[in-house]
């Protein structure tokens, strides 16, 4: 039962439902944004579709929902098709949801997320990374990373905040740093450095011996 977002005039997805609301909860989706699926004929709001209720054969017209007239143009879906092996670096220019193969590396300056049956062998970094599939590499997350329950991760975890949910299998080390927190050290070292006294200033200073 996977659903379409209308967001910004983007459309991503699809996303299941339990992908979405950890979207809502990240911010990415508002409560407000718009969903549809297959053989709607109508956007609705997240807000009216989930979680609390199921979804309907053929839910009632939204007057401000923008209209449907078939599935939502692939060119913006925000989904790499689960049909296509990438090796090498994989570089994402915004939110993006992997669902094929990947052996190397995925970079991208919004939030990564991995779906549910992707196997990935990759060094991931992002501003947020969700595992819902499996991956193999290491994790750095700007923000979050988040190890949903069907999730498995054999590899470190660098990131500012880090939740791995029940059921999840992890292999690895967390490493759970800020870049604030990060910073200082740097300055630290540098003024160290700068107070290094220089040997030749010692030996100007030194008494001459007496005739």
């Amino acid at each position: 039962m996977a659903l379409f977002i209308s967001k910004n005039g983007q459309t991503y997805g699809p996303h299941e439902p339990e992908e979405i609301a950890v979207f809502l909860g990240t911010g990415d989706f508002l409560p407000d944004d718009y969903c549809w699926q297959e053989g709607w004929s109508e956007w609705r709001p997240i807000s009216a579709v989930l979680p609390d209720r199921p979804l309907p054969a053929q839910p009632q017209a939204v007057a401000d929902a923008p209209p449907v007239t078939g599935p939502p143009p692939p060119q913006h879906t925000g989904h790499i098709p689960p049909d296509i092996e990438i090796i090498g670096t994989l570089k994402l220019p915004d939110e993006r949801t992997v669902t094929c193969k990947v052996d190397g590396e995925i970079v991208c300056p919004s939030t990564v997320t991995i779906a549910r049956g992707a196997n990935v062998k990759a060094r991931i970094k992002a501003r947020s990374v969700v595992i819902f599939g499996t991956v193999e590499g290491e994790v750095h997350a700007e923000e979050r990373a988040v190890l949903k329950g069907s999730s498995t991760l054999h590899g470190d975890i660098h990131a500012a905040r880090v939740l791995v949910e029940e059921g999840a299998t992890f292999n690895g080390k967390s490493h759970v740093q800020s870049k604030n927190e990060r910073a200082p050290a740097n300055k630290t070292s540098a003024r160290k450095k700068s107070t290094n006294p220089a040997p030749t200033s010692a030996a100007a200073k030194s008494p001459a011996r007496p005739a």
